[in-house]
């Protein structure tokens, strides 16, 4: 009698035993699996198995728009990557950052997709990889209003002219690359306004920047200022966001949740909600019979 006992009181140990070896495997496993997503899709992954993303972002109406009082997004830029994150099941964590530093925060990690509307150039293709364009914007100059030497680009590349941009922005860049002769002043931060102010304070003979913030400046000073371009904006650039270079899986799932998006009309729904008016690529639908 005592030995059965003893054989039965053997077999519940073993099985419990394997019941905890096997309950160990399947955590492993499971581990182990949302690792492998990990390490497998890079960046990506990690978004998956945490089911956090992070976002750097600058104020920028009415794509990015941010209340002073409680802290809070909105504009279509931000609708665009909530609903990206509500059909996922993530959450947002947003980072704070400007076009001067945004391409630093995507590579310290700071953040994993930067929704700074940027114009997509040459040379900075070089340091990050840009989404499919959300939509494209020129950009123009804010002169005094009584300013008459400047009636083209060239004419302001000149001796004795102070041009104020924002550092990063792409005002900045065209300024970089086409001006030899003139003095560039340039204004850290998100907030083209400080260059354009610039102007009216005398401390600049012209500010560059893009054509809507441009355009909405002029229209709120428009006893002190002009928009110069505001008939014919120049360099009509994509506007996209950016990840880090290297990140193809992140990339691809971006231009695939943007391009359904624009298809569903859901772009531009979220772009009316919020003001906006860019221009878009025409699209022309045919059905054809077989």
């Amino acid at each position: 009698m005592g030995t059965k006992r003893g054989k039965i009181q053997l077999l519940l140990l073993s099985t419990m035993l394997m019941l905890v070896l096997l309950f160990n495997l399947s955590s492993c496993t499971k581990n182990s699996a949302s690792q492998n997503v990990a390490n497998n899709a890079g960046t990506l992954g990690q978004i998956i198995a945490n089911s956090k993303l992070k976002v750097g972002y600058l104020v920028f109406p009415p794509a990015i728009t941010k209340n002073q009082s409680t802290g809070e997004l909105a504009g279509h830029h931000v609708d665009t990557i909530n609903e990206i994150a509500r059909l996922n099941n993530w959450k947002i964590e947003f980072v704070e950052t400007d076009w001067a530093n945004f391409a630093v925060g995507l590579d310290s990690r700071r953040f994993d997709v930067s929704i700074v509307p940027t114009f997509v150039t040459v040379p900075r293709a070089l340091s990050v990889y840009f989404t499919k364009p959300l939509f494209y914007a020129g950009n123009s100059a804010i002169a005094r209003i009584n300013e008459t030497r400047f009636t083209s680009l060239e004419s302001i590349d000149q001796p004795g002219v102070t041009v104020a941009v924002t550092q990063g922005e792409a005002g900045d860049e065209y300024a970089k690359a086409n001006f030899k002769k003139a003095k560039i002043t340039r204004f850290s931060g998100g907030d083209q306004s400080l260059a354009f102010q610039a102007v009216i304070a005398g401390r600049a003979d012209i500010a560059l920047g893009d054509a809507y913030a441009t355009s909405q400046f002029a229209q709120a000073n428009s006893k002190q200022v002009k928009d110069l371009f505001a008939a014919s904006p120049y360099n009509l650039t994509p506007v996209s966001w950016a990840v880090r270079r290297g990140e193809d899986q992140l990339l691809n799932f971006l231009n695939s949740s943007l391009e359904a998006f624009d298809y569903q009309g859901r772009l531009r729904e979220w772009e009316q909600k919020a003001g906006a008016n860019w221009l878009h690529l025409k699209k022309i639908w045919e059905f054809t019979k077989e």
